[in-house]
């Protein structure tokens, strides 16, 4: 999975990003490049444009994928067909699509913006004792922080 979002996991405002870190967009863009990315219809509208060679599976409801991508009925159906690709898999939001996912990620890669931001989107909380933090590297306009999820005991 992979997300941008302030402290308190505010990810995003209205149709956007309630701030303006083009350092981390463009680390976005690229981190996704090549892979199959899973997202809802709305995230897919928005950001969409600016995903190159990617295979973009949208969860909708509706019948039809947005132009420029593959449609799955839920999450699911979403993951299976992004693994189908043989891609990296991405799950790139919003809300809802990430909530679904989490149980499935194996990997978190957020970007965490420094400050407080009104929204109407966030990313769903995780219980830390399940992921480790991997990576933490502070950057242009934003702190860098990939986990991993602690393998469970089989016993």
């Amino acid at each position: 999975m992979i997300a941008a979002m302030s402290a308190d996991r505010v990810i995003g405002r209205e149709d956007g990003l309630p701030w303006d870190v083009p350092a981390d967009y463009a680390h976005f863009v690229a981190s996704v490049r090549g892979g199959a990315v899973v997202m809802g219809r709305r995230s897919y509208a928005i950001f969409g444009r600016d995903l190159e060679d990617v295979q973009a599976i949208v969860v909708t409801h509706s019948e039809h994928a947005p132009a420029g991508s593959q449609r799955a009925g839920d999450v699911e159906a979403a993951l299976a067909a992004a693994a189908a690709t043989g891609r990296p898999v991405w799950v790139a939001g919003g809300a809802s699509v990430y909530a679904q996912a989490l149980p499935y990620a194996d990997e978190l890669h957020l970007s965490i913006v420094p400050g407080t931001f009104e929204g109407d989107a966030w990313f769903p909380a995780w219980d830390e004792r399940s992921w480790a933090l991997a990576e933490e590297t502070p950057r242009d306009g934003y702190v860098f922080r990939r986990y991993v999820r602690i393998a469970e005991d089989p016993s």
